[in-house]
C-alpha cells in the first residue's frame, strides 16, 4: 500500500511537437479544415528562428516541469521550410534542461517527401547532430507503404533508437497502414524500437479486422501512442484493446498551444483525466492504467538511465487514483535523490 503521500518519479508525454508549440495567443487561432491550418503552419514555420523555437519550447517545457513531467519525447519538424534550426535548438534545450526532465527528441518528415524530396538529405544529417530518433507520417505521402519503407530503411542505415509514425491520423478506414507497419516490423524484427502513434483508423474498421490488427501489433512488439486531444476531429484508437492485449501504451499531449490545438497547458494527469472520461476509464484497476501510462518512462536504455539519474521526485497529497484524476491536482516538485516510480 502507497501512504497518504504518493512521492513518484514523475510524468512521461510520450508525445509532442514542442518546436511548433505556444504559437498562440501571439498567433490567433482560426478553426479551419485541417489541410489550411497545415498551410498556415507552413507559413509560420518559413518564419522560425532558432532562438524563437528555443524560447517557445522553453515555455512549454516550464509548464511540463510544474505539473510534475519529467520525461517528454517530442518531434521536431525536419523540412527545407524550417531546415536543421528546430533540432539546433531542442539539442542546446536537452542540456540546459538535463537535471530537471529528460528530453527525448524525434527528428520528423511532417511534410513528407513527396511535397519536399529535399528532407530526406536534411533528415539525414539530422541524425548526424545527436542521439535521437526518427519519425513519419503514413497519411502525408501518396504511397504510404513506401513512406513507411523509406524511413525504416533510414532508420536501419542509422541505426535510430526509436522510430516513430504518426499512423492512420485521419480516422479513415480506408486509412489503415496499421497492419502493414506491424507486417514490417515482425518482419525486421524490429518492432520493440517502433512506436505507432495515434492509429485512429483501428477505432473504425470492423472489430474483427481490429481484433487481428491487434494480435499481429502485440507479436510484432510495437509500441503505442495515445493522444486524447484528437478527440476533436476524429476517433481516438481502441486504448483498453491494445492494454488487453499487452502492447505497452504510452499518452501525450501532442499539439500545444499552436495551430492544430490553440490550448494545452502539458498537465499529464489533465490529459488522463480527458481519456478517462472519453473511453470510461472508471474501474478501479481501469484508473490505475492510466497512471501506469504517464508514468511510463523512455524504453531506450540510455534515456532510462538518463531518467532514473534525475535528482527529481514528484509529491501528491494522495495516493488515490481516483482523486487524482477527478481533481488533477498541483504536485510539489521536490529536488532530491532518486526515488522509485
Amino acid at each position: 500500500m502507497m501512504s497518504e503521500i504518493w512521492k513518484c518519479k514523475g510524468f512521461a508525454n510520450a508525445h509532442t511537437h514542442l518546436d511548433k508549440g505556444m504559437l498562440v495567443p501571439e498567433v490567433v487561432y482560426v478553426d479551419a479544415p485541417a489541410s489550411i491550418r497545415g498551410g498556415w503552419t507552413r507559413e509560420k514555420k518559413a518564419e522560425f528562428t532558432k532562438m524563437d523555437i528555443y524560447d517557445r519550447a522553453e515555455k512549454a517545457l516550464l509548464q511540463m516541469i510544474r505539473y510534475g513531467t519529467t520525461y517528454v519525447r517530442t518531434h521536431v519538424d525536419v523540412d527545407p521550410v524550417v531546415g536543421l534550426k528546430g533540432i539546433e535548438a531542442m539539442l542546446e534545450l536537452q542540456q540546459a534542461f538535463a537535471k530537471h526532465i529528460v528530453i527525448d527528441i524525434t527528428a520528423f518528415n511532417q511534410e513528407g517527401f513527396d511535397r519536399y524530396p529535399e528532407t530526406e538529405k536534411l533528415l539525414q544529417e539530422a541524425l548526424t547532430m545527436g542521439r535521437m530518433g526518427l519519425g513519419g507520417h503514413t497519411l502525408v505521402d501518396v504511397d504510404g507503404k513506401l513512406h513507411i519503407r523509406k524511413m525504416m530503411a533510414m532508420a536501419e542505415q542509422f541505426d535510430v533508437p526509436w522510430l516513430e509514425f504518426h499512423t492512420d491520423e485521419s480516422g479513415k478506414p480506408e486509412d489503415f497502414l496499421l497492419p502493414f507497419l506491424a507486417e514490417q516490423a515482425l518482419e525486421q524484427e524490429c518492432g520493440d524500437k517502433i512506436y505507432a502513434i495515434h492509429c485512429n483508423s483501428l477505432a473504425t474498421v470492423p472489430d474483427l479486422k481490429a481484433a487481428k490488427t491487434i494480435e499481429l501489433m502485440a507479436n510484432a512488439k510495437l509500441h503505442v501512442t495515445v493522444c486524447p486531444t484528437a478527440v476533436a476531429t476524429r476517433p481516438i484508437t481502441r486504448t483498453k484493446e491494445l492494454l488487453k492485449a499487452g502492447i505497452p501504451v504510452g499518452l501525450g499531449s501532442d499539439n500545444m498551444g499552436d495551430l492544430f490545438n490553440p490550448l494545452g497547458g502539458g498537465n499529464m494527469l489533465g490529459y488522463a483525466q480527458l481519456l478517462a472520461y472519453v473511453q470510461r476509464f472508471y474501474e478501479p484497476e481501469e484508473q490505475l492504467a492510466l497512471l501506469d501510462m504517464i508514468r511510463r518512462g523512455p524504453a531506450d536504455p540510455l534515456s532510462a538511465s538518463s531518467y532514473h539519474e534525475l535528482n527529481v521526485s514528484v509529491v501528491f497529497e494522495t495516493h488515490e487514483a481516483r482523486e487524482l484524476l477527478s481533481h488533477v491536482p498541483l504536485p510539489q516538485i521536490v529536488q532530491d535523490k532518486v526515488c522509485s516510480a
